[in-house]
């Protein structure tokens, strides 16, 4: 292979970008449920399950969920909540009021796999689903699919948030009779007499913006992006760009609230971090607002970003391209945004789809300035993934206009190792110096 034709392969695997691991179901509404471990974010298909999604909808919107309880957990199966609340005045649980029963909308196109959510019922009603619901823990469709007329997937698990559902299944289990004969229990339980602490609650469950997580470019300018990180209506981006050199420099939109389907924030350029193949210190870091942008999403994968850097302003068209495909989601997605809480100024960008990670780093060179490498192709093995690092040169700021002369060239390799679903470390060999550093998830 040629020097061009590697130039040209790298820039195509570097074009690749992520849309999430779900079925095709359009703009999609996402639901967050704050519990007692955490935020729980279900990505819901109103296409696909519109009955099933307009039901589960008409109690988040009343608050019928608002102290609800999980009073199920089959640990490797399922949690399962929606039909007890917590009563202060008689200090118990009592039922969810009930609205009429769904029709059941089962599709084997919507298995009930790992991170999926689905309607309870009756056991002898495949149409009798009301106000409760289950979280899969593991690949249940062989079960599930198969009986009552198969349970009715509606949604999916955001990957970040399974780590909180599986958190609430490590809990241990009380039996205080049907239906509360597994009920996961927070402390220790006094006189045999469960209490208002040991609950596991779902204290709110509101309906928040579409997500647009993953990672964006133009098509026509290949060999710059941005990643898209959102928890619940707050996207962090960070944008990996040239400087007026044609050197490699990034910024970041840390606080970017979504509001129908557009958000806007400060640019911040942050530079004085050591180098990764140093020992990291940050007491040279200098953080500065340089701009302000505004990402406007016409849909899930198209949109623009306006920005003013530096005082001259800018627009480009941003679109969302798949990296990989498959039939069967990740059992964990890492898809996230990554850092070491210890040192804080660097962080790492990881895109995934079914088997593949793309990787994008931005942290800063051995004169303290901010620079960026990719792992376009990060092959995923186990609990982890490896692939070869590279550099690109010779970009255009995003102020002027794209002559796509840039270079790839690889400086290293990485390893990826995850110890759970958001933690791991990162192994590394760049310009030669191998080095390693922790990483886990960055909440925001």
């Amino acid at each position: 292979m040629s020097l061009n034709q590697l130039k040209r392969k790298t820039f195509r695997i570097l074009a690749m970008i992520f849309i999430l691991a779900l079925p095709a179901v359009g703009e999609a509404t996402t639901v967050r449920m704050q519990t007692s471990l955490g935020a729980i974010d279900i990505l819901l298909y109103d296409t696909a399950a519109p009955r099933t999604v307009a039901n589960f909808l008409t109690y988040v919107n009343s608050g019928a969920y608002r102290n609800s309880i999980i009073h199920r957990s089959v640990p490797g199966f399922v949690i399962q909540g929606g039909g007890f609340v917590w009563d202060d005045a008689s200090a118990t649980v009592v039922g969810v009021r009930e609205n009429a029963p769904v029709a059941n909308e089962f599709s084997a196109g919507r298995s009930n796999v790992r991170g999926t959510i689905a309607m309870a019922k009756l056991g002898s009603d495949p149409n009798s689903a009301t106000s409760q619901w289950f979280i899969n823990l593991g690949d249940n469709a062989a079960n599930l699919d198969a009986q009552n007329g198969g349970f009715t997937v509606f949604g999916q698990v955001t990957p970040g948030s399974m780590a909180v559902a599986d958190a609430i299944a490590l809990l241990p289990l009380a039996n205080a009779g049907s239906p509360f004969d597994s009920m996961p229990i927070v402390g220790t339980v006094t006189n045999n007499t469960i209490e208002k602490k040991n609950l596991v609650f779902v204290s709110t469950a509101t309906a928040v913006p579409n997500s647009y997580q993953g990672l964006w470019w133009n098509a026509n300018e290949s060999g710059w992006g941005m990643s898209v990180t959102q928890h619940g209506n707050i996207i962090f981006a960070a944008l990996y760009t040239y400087d007026a050199a044609g050197q490699p420099t990034w910024y970041v939109i840390p606080n970017c609230p979504v509001t129908n389907g557009t958000c806007s924030g400060a640019i911040y350029q942050v530079t004085g971090g050591t180098s990764p193949a140093v020992a990291w210190s940050a007491a040279g870091k200098a953080v500065a607002q340089v701009g302000t942008g505004t990402l406007t999403f016409a849909s899930a994968t198209a949109g623009n970003f306006n920005f003013t850097i530096n005082n001259v302003a800018g627009s480009k068209s941003i679109t969302l391209q798949p990296l990989a495909t498959g039939t069967t989601a990740p059992a964990i997605d890492y898809t996230d945004l990554w850092w070491n809480p210890g040192e804080d100024g660097w962080g790492i960008s990881l895109t995934q789809q079914y088997g593949i990670i793309f990787a994008a780093w931005y942290v800063y060179d051995a004169t303290g300035k901010p620079v960026w490498y990719v792992v376009p192709n990060c092959p995923v093995s186990g609990a982890g993934c490896s692939g070869a690092l590279y550099q690109v040169t010779g970009g255009e700021p995003l102020t002027a206009i794209w002559n796509g002369t840039n270079a790839a060239s690889s400086v290293g390799s990485i390893t990826f190792a995850f110890s759970g679903a958001s933690a791991g470390t990162m192994n590394y060999t760049l310009n030669g110096v191998t080095s390693s550093r922790a990483i886990v998830r960055q909440a925001f």
